[in-house]
């Protein structure tokens, strides 16, 4: 299954909004992971996976800091293989909370995560228990064996609980990075070797493609990189994810606020192939309407990917064909959580634009009719199979086409 089919399916799995998010940011970020306790969770169960079907081409993390890399450097060995092994051992694909997070909370985490890079760190750590019975003594711990934070009921947690629940995510991450040193160190000695024949073909250099990246990301989002962090890293080819062979990925987070920007520029000659946008949903309300209403709304977001391509991308091609895809289960009507638009070319060559149903864009793809049109067929397969499994339902999952 590619990387795009992952993606499609999970925006079916019956989590609610919010984890459906963090998980196909999870997903995006390829295995780089940030933001809330959910997506550590979500992507270090699925770098196991994606490990597997080899697609492992980039750091679990990315610490940018050097006050908190001397940190992580300085756990002990033991601790470090500790922590990677609760992460493959809890039997749910998502961390959990026993209660939502303010909107305080949420700033909060914003700033404090910024001083945490800045070395602001917990005075104490985040308290980890093996049993229901033992999170009950305590308003603010995470339970291991289920994977869900307890946090406090009447109450905000403090500044220094949210420090420790930062600092314990990075440290995951950290230790999922190691458990996997050895295959990372093999992959980055192999893309030397492929960056040297990508410059003998006159190809960019990554540092051009930061560059062009930064414009796009200035040109479609109006903002700077500068104060979050950047990780970069060389595709080749691979069959698994063969939209983004041969690219640069560049790609930006903010993690303490949740939004994650990824960009696939072409190493050879500059264009780009892919961007992806992931943000908190409490940032614009997202609303999925009714299989009935679905037509009309899906009409509207063919005028929004329009829009994006000509004023945002500046791309002024003439297309032969415009359509848009989404995804409705025929058990409950419950339609996917975007809209795909594809512009099909004159030589069959498209450029795809997903939408979620309240307007934004979160996604863009240089692709093909055909591959596009596979990718929906996956996709509702493994939804519909999802669905089956989860409910004991029979259902099948329609592709509607307008």
């Amino acid at each position: 299954m590619k990387i795009t089919d992952l993606q499609k399916a999970v925006q079916e799995i019956d989590f609610n909004d919010e984890k459906q998010k963090e998980l196909l940011r999870a997903l995006k970020k390829g295995k780089r992971r940030g933001g809330s306790g959910s997506a550590l969770r979500i992507a270090a169960s699925f770098a196991v996976c994606l490990l597997a079907v080899g697609i492992l081409s980039v750091p679990v993390r990315a610490v940018v800091s050097s006050l908190v890399k001397e940190r992580m450097e300085e756990q002990p060995k033991e601790e470090v293989t500790k922590l990677a092994e609760e992460i493959q051992s809890q039997p749910t694909d998502v961390d959990g909370c026993t209660r939502e997070y303010t909107v305080a909370e949420k700033e909060r985490k914003g700033k404090l995560y910024t001083q945490y890079q800045e070395g602001l760190f917990p005075e104490k750590e985040l308290v980890r228990v093996d049993s229901e019975e033992e999170a009950a003594e305590y308003e603010f711990c995470f339970l291991t064996t289920t994977g869900i934070f307890y946090l406090p009921a009447n109450r905000e947690l403090t500044d220094e609980e949210i420090l420790q629940q930062i600092d314990f995510e990075v440290k995951r991450d950290y230790a999922l990075e190691e458990q996997h040193a050895q295959e990372l160190a093999e992959r980055k000695e192999a893309e030397k070797q492929q960056l040297q024949e990508l410059a003998d073909a006159g190809g960019i250099t990554e540092e051009r493609a930061v560059e062009i990246a930064t414009g796009y990301l200035q040109q479609i989002f109006g903002i700077g990189g500068n104060a979050m962090e950047r990780n970069q890293y060389y595709q080749g080819e691979d069959e698994n994810i063969p939209m983004y062979d041969n690219t640069y990925c560049v790609n930006w987070s903010d993690r303490g606020n949740s939004r994650y920007y990824y960009f696939h520029i072409d190493a050879l000659d500059g264009t780009l192939r892919a961007m992806s946008y992931s943000g908190e949903l409490d940032e614009s309300e997202e609303v999925k309407p009714s299989s009935a209403d679905a037509p009309a709304k899906a009409a509207e977001m063919k005028d929004v990917a329009e829009r994006f391509l000509r004023e945002k991308l500046d791309i002024q091609d003439d297309y032969q064909e415009v359509k848009s895809y989404y995804l409705v289960k025929t058990v409950n009507g419950s339609v996917s959580r975007l809209v795909d638009v594809l512009f099909v070319r004159e030589d069959g060559s498209a450029d795809l634009v997903s939408c979620r149903w309240d307007g934004e864009v979160s996604d863009y793809l240089v692709t093909t009719k055909k591959a596009c049109e596979e990718s929906l067929k996956t996709s509702a397969k493994a939804i519909a199979e999802r669905h089956t499994k989860k409910t004991g339902e029979e259902t099948e999952v329609e592709i509607v086409e307008n």
